[in-house]
């Protein structure tokens, strides 16, 4: 050390010198990871000599799918996108296979009818076709041109079966073909606007190279997993991935029996965390998130307790017993010639009295009951309302819907006075 340095040498420059260099120990221990940026796969470059084949005539996809000598092909199907909600989706325009040494894109929409030598390749039982998440795929290719398909295997349930301990989740949830090649090719691919692009026109040379990229991944994807299946003790069972199509339904290889995605050995991990109970509103007593629906509430549980009027009763509910309301208040003195309307007059001006109604708890008349066979005169109709009576007619004009439902009839709304 020279004589500058130790005359200007300090113990304060000791500490401000160690905090920095704990500081920087902190943020070397715990480094961000930054964002994993992947290459876009390419079928040339995996593959440089692959050569792809575009075909627009039936004649020419005959003669090149006579030419194929492969036991295992990259299967994947695509048409034009439909943009328009509820509209049918329309039908498959391009049909892509790989195989070793050759990419076909055969664009049926182009042709006038499905080419014979594409129907047995995909009809062969011996031939595998590997794709991601191609049961939509072999049901769409019968709809359209009544084309089964067979020996058809899901890559994302043939990793979910080979590397059960890297996926999780449910068995027939599907994996996508861009994760699958990050994950086992460190590549990814190059998913835009030409995924949804206009496939039923002339293919440009980006829209080429995206259609063999995905049937040539599939490819390639099939070969690396099942080299693990292989590898494994004992080897799982081809029913667990594979399966065909015929008429538009889902069989297990080579059978009669119908088929979904089920593998008893396979571990799901543990269940998802619950969710978290929703807000409730501590003021109104209910959930936002639940609306009205016709004045109804979604959840009765929820629904607002109103409060209750002034007038009301002093009647809790839930409370075992309560009190009944007061009586109602008696009507006031209406002199000495009021005559009550439970006495009329009857033949040789003998005023009969109609006998009095037992009331209720609350003090109410209860109406008392005719005797079976007797029949009661019933009482008038009186309407809701005599507004707007028209004059002159001497009828009740009618007006429908304004019940106590919508279109359950109607009441008079006025009476129109005769005379």
């Amino acid at each position: 050390m020279s004589a500058f340095q130790a005359s200007s040498f300090s113990p304060d420059m000791v500490v401000t010198a160690a905090s920095s260099s704990d500081s920087q120990s902190n943020d070397s221990a715990q480094p961000e990871e930054p964002p994993r940026v992947y290459d876009f796969y390419s079928y040339a470059t995996k593959s440089p000599g692959t050569r792809l084949v575009y075909i627009q005539n039936p004649i020419t996809a005959d003669v090149a799918i006579s030419q194929l000598d492969s036991k295992v092909l990259g299967f994947d199907l695509e048409w034009r996108p439909n943009f328009i909600k509820g509209n049918p989706e329309n039908p498959v325009a391009l049909v892509q296979l790989a195989s070793e040494d050759t990419i076909l894109l055969i664009h049926v929409s182009f042709m006038h009818a499905f080419p014979e030598k594409l129907k047995e390749l995909l009809l062969d039982p011996n031939v595998v076709k590997a794709g991601v998440g191609i049961q939509k795929d072999c049901k769409k290719l019968w709809i359209d041109h009544r084309v089964d398909t067979r020996n058809c295997v899901d890559l994302s349930l043939l990793a979910r079966t080979v590397d059960n301990a890297r996926w999780k989740g449910k068995y027939a949830n599907p994996i996508g073909l861009s994760r699958l090649c990050e994950t086992y090719e460190d590549l990814t691919l190059n998913k835009g606007k030409i995924q949804t692009s206009n496939w039923e026109r002339p293919l440009d040379l980006r829209q080429q190279e995206y259609a063999a990229n995905d049937c040539h991944a599939g490819l390639v994807l099939y070969k690396r997993l099942a080299e693990m299946a292989t590898a494994m003790s004992p080897v799982p069972h081809r029913v667990w991935y594979s399966f065909d199509t015929i008429s538009g339904m889902l069989y297990q290889p080579s059978s009669g029996v119908i088929w979904h995605p089920f593998n008893p050995y396979y571990d799901p991990g543990p269940p998802p965390p619950p969710r978290l109970p929703k807000a409730v509103d501590a003021e109104n007593g209910h959930d936002p998130s639940q609306r009205p629906v016709r004045g109804r509430w979604r959840n009765n549980r929820t629904r607002p307790q109103r409060p209750l009027s002034p007038s009301a009763s002093s009647f809790v509910p839930g409370a075992k017993e309560h009190s009944p309301s007061p009586s109602p208040s008696p009507l006031p003195s209406l002199g000495p010639n009021y005559r009550s309307p439970t006495s009329f007059p009857h033949a040789n001006n003998v005023v009969v009295t109609a006998p009095m109604f037992s009331t209720d708890a609350d003090g109410f008349p209860l109406l008392p009951r005719a005797a079976p066979g007797v029949w009661q005169q019933p009482q008038p109709y009186r309407p809701r309302s005599f507004r707007g009576a028209v004059p002159g007619t001497g009828q009740v004009r009618m007006q429908a819907g304004r019940g106590r439902g919508r279109g359950r009839g109607g009441y008079p709304i006025a009476v129109a006075p005769t005379g």
